[in-house]
């Protein structure tokens, strides 16, 4: 039995909720990551303005930039522009656990706020 044009619409509507669905409830289920976590919001510096994106390039911001950031102070700051500066940009933001002072912790309330500007 073959479908009419406003089945195939009808059918093709569902399958697309569906897969609505599972994308959401997929998301819902990311081990240490609520779904709002996913959306960061804009990250505001020290002096009130705010990263373009919501997020803080950890290539290029400053001290103060870094600083915003949940769990890093002046100290991790300047851990990271210094750990920048000797091995070269960040590829990935998990490599925030090779500078001294950061671990898992702190990493994990990063994650959402950082970018490596690619």
């Amino acid at each position: 039995m073959a479908l009419n044009r406003g089945e195939k619409g009808a059918v093709a509507a569902v399958l697309a909720a569906l897969a609505a669905m599972l994308v959401i409830f997929g998301l819902r289920s990311l081990p240490g990551r609520p779904l709002a976590a996913l959306a960061p919001e804009a990250v505001p510096t020290a002096g009130g303005e705010t990263i373009e994106g919501g997020l803080v390039d950890i290539n290029t911001a400053g001290a103060e930039a870094l600083m915003s950031l949940p769990g890093i102070g002046e100290a991790k700051a300047a851990a990271i522009i210094a750990y920048r500066e000797e091995h070269g940009p960040f590829r990935y933001p998990e490599e925030l656990l090779n500078v001294k002072g950061i671990g898992e912790s702190i990493l994990e309330g990063l994650l959402d706020y950082v970018t490596t500007g690619g």
